[in-house]
């Protein structure tokens, strides 16, 4: 099993943030990803495989808000989807662990 977090929804069961529109559940009405499809998930994977902590979402939420000041910068406040902070008001991230085979289709999205 690999360890990795994924932003699970505050207010519902096994909901999960999905990883792009492509990625999500065209079921559900905010495109999230059930808990069997975590390979459709965002996902925050270490590469050594070593158990993901707070400080890489420290570090995601930095990467975002440096997007988000470029994005900004160069077109305007226009809607930014790579809003961590702004995802953290409905997904609390959580420590899931993928199969082999999870782990080989989350890498195709990337």
């Amino acid at each position: 099993m690999i360890p990795a977090i994924a932003f699970k929804n505050k207010n519902k069961i096994d909901r999960y943030l999905s990883n792009g529109l492509d990625a999500g559940d065209w079921s559900d009405e905010d495109l999230e990803v059930a808990h069997e499809s975590l390979e459709d998930a965002f996902l925050i994977i270490r590469e050594d495989h070593s158990v993901p902590t707070d400080e890489d979402v420290e570090a995601l939420i930095e990467e975002s808000k440096a997007y988000k000041k470029f994005m900004i910068d160069k077109f305007g406040d226009n809607l930014i989807s790579f809003d961590v902070e702004k995802w953290l008001e409905h997904y609390e991230p959580v420590l899931v662990e993928l199969t082999e085979e999870q782990y080989t289709a989350s890498k195709e999205w990337d």
